[in-house]
């Protein structure tokens, strides 16, 4: 067999393709902005390249213990402490099988590695690390080497001259042809021939569904009308993914098109999506301004929130699919002694309530570094970077808890039997027994309450959980006497509205302090309970940059 057609793949991983419903944001808003401070795509390629050295080894090895071990593994095995938590799964450093090459030896140049940890690889959750410096880049891409068990070789240039030859080497792209009528109509037919076996006809990824890569894992094609391009959506790269294929995957390399097939093919596939969907997909950091005003707003609905400047953030679901948020419209006003955050994303359903085993809540958090230098954007740093963040987390089922006309336990389960305890503090006008869950009742007889836990306790007044972690495993409620952030939250027209508000100083042990002048790395998260999210099961941002202004 050429060891370029891939062998037939088995297992099988479905999912359901939904619309998203990211324009609700936009029609909301009504003036939503172009977003400030973002990073350039500029830098995604190398000025220079920089060669290994022990200086740069030893940044590498401290930054990817600090960054990347958490996914990747200390030992770059693919078996980090996140892991479970992730589809696709972490690259396995170890056995150096990556995808993303420009060459026909299916093993990548430094300048392949540079490019995907500046860009990231959308449709996964490995995120950009295009905010780290370019010396710092160069410095993983060195220490990642490392781990390779074989040598990663890459052999002489030599370009194919017919579908039974063997090519090696860097792959030659040729000039690209202009995109003509007659183009566009070939470029159609060779998708049908040579694509949509697995794409589909239009290329939704409906076609063959049972596929696995090379490690056994469940692989679904791509649906190239997401504008979802794991590696970078530019012409000339995705002409190697069509010529080489993608290697440890079932995208085969398509020798036959070489030349200007592949240029129509190419042009086909980048026509099924636009510039807008394929930024959308990219994981970028920004810079929020927190502007200083006279009065804060207290609501969602308050109409100063309309002329507040907005950020559009790219979320990304650590589990992949297609039905999930895919931005977070942020905005964030302080007065001096306290600020407030507004976050708004799309969500089809309103789920407020999780009373029952099979219902999720929907929630959103946002998660501050305690330092200028913030540890790993997951629940912060691990082992020799222990460094805490402090974490607001809004819940819809506790925003509910807080309304006149929340649901209660009694109304989903109206037959359901309470327990009652010895009322002994009682007068003799009192009842002899009292329920469980009620506001007059002794915490003595409810644990959670009684021990000080947060979620226990029914006279809190906040939807807002104030949290703190130090690692994957480690996320705990604050001191209650420490809870100081207040939330109100609004679902409306397939979209929430969720405003956070604190105080400028922190109070207790891994709390943020926040004052003007400062820049403050922040995160932040969106959990769909119709999809199931809960815990580490949702969808995220990387660190961004959140400036108070004096």
């Amino acid at each position: 067999m050429n060891r370029y057609v891939f062998a037939k793949p088995t297992g099988y991983l479905t999912m359901k393709a939904v619309l998203s419903l990211t324009l609700l944001i936009w029609l909301w808003a009504g003036c939503a902005r172009s977003p400030e401070g973002s990073q350039s795509t500029d830098n995604l390629t190398p000025k220079t390249m920089i060669p290994s050295s022990p200086k740069l080894l030893a940044l590498g090895k401290q930054t990817y213990e600090k960054n990347c071990s958490p996914c990747h593994g200390l030992t770059g095995d693919g078996q980090g402490t996140a892991a479970y938590l992730l589809y696709p799964k972490p690259r396995n450093f170890v056995l150096a099988k990556f995808r993303l090459v420009s060459t026909w030896d299916y093993t990548p140049t430094d300048e392949d590695l540079f490019r995907t940890l500046s860009r990231g690889m959308p449709g996964s959750a490995m995120p950009s690390w295009a905010h780290l410096t370019e010396e710092t880049r160069w410095a993983l891409v060195h220490y990642i080497r490392t781990f390779a068990q074989n040598p990663i070789k890459i052999g002489p240039d030599h370009q194919p001259t017919g579908v039974s030859d063997t090519p090696t080497g860097h792959i030659q792209v040729p000039p690209e042809p202009p995109d003509t009528a007659e183009a566009k109509l070939h470029g159609r037919q060779l998708f049908v021939t040579s694509c949509a076996g697995c794409h589909g006809p239009l290329g939704k990824g409906d076609g063959q569904q049972e596929q696995e890569d090379s490690e056994g894992f469940p692989l679904r094609p791509r649906d190239l009308t997401a504008g979802v391009f794991k590696g970078s959506p530019e012409s000339q790269e995705v002409y190697k993914r069509v010529v080489a294929g993608l290697p440890g995957s079932p995208m085969p390399a398509s020798l036959h098109l070489y030349g200007k097939d592949a240029w129509d093919v190419v042009h086909f596939v980048r026509s099924l999506s636009s510039d807008e969907q394929r930024s959308h997909m990219e994981m970028k950091r920004f810079r929020i301004t927190a502007t200083r005003v006279k009065q804060l707003p207290n609501h969602p609905d308050d109409g100063m929130w309309r002329s507040t400047p907005s950020v559009n953030l790219h979320l990304m679901p650590l589990w992949w699919r297609d039905n999930r948020p895919e931005i977070l419209t942020v905005q964030a006003l302080h007065d001096g002694k306290e600020i407030a955050i507004q976050l708004v994303w799309p969500d089809s359903t309103h789920d407020h309530t999780a009373m029952r085993p099979q219902d999720f809540r929907d929630a959103a958090a946002a998660e501050f570094s305690l330092t200028s230098d913030p540890p790993f954007f997951g629940m912060g740093g691990e082992a020799s970077h222990a460094q805490a963040v402090n974490i607001w987390m809004w819940k819809s089922e506790r925003q509910a808890d807080l309304e006149p006309a929340f649901q209660d336990l009694d109304k989903v389960y109206p037959n359901i039997g309470i327990d009652s305890y010895p009322n002994l503090l009682r007068s003799p006008l009192e009842q002899p027994t009292r329920r469980a869950l009620t506001l007059e009742s002794d915490p003595a007889f409810v644990t959670g309450w009684g021990a000080k836990n947060i979620v226990s306790d029914p006279t809190r007044k906040s939807p807002v959980e104030d949290l703190a972690a130090r690692g994957f495993g480690t996320l705990k409620a604050r001191p209650m006497v420490d809870q100081q952030v207040n939330a109100s939250g609004v679902y409306t027209t397939g979209s929430y509205r969720v405003v956070l508000r604190r105080t400028l100083g922190g109070k207790g042990r891994d709390s943020v302090s926040i004052r003007p002048g400062a820049t403050i790395p922040v995160a932040f998260a969106v959990w769909d309970g119709s999809a199931a999210d809960r815990d580490g099961k949702k969808s995220i941002t990387i660190w961004q940059d959140l400036y108070i202004a004096p």
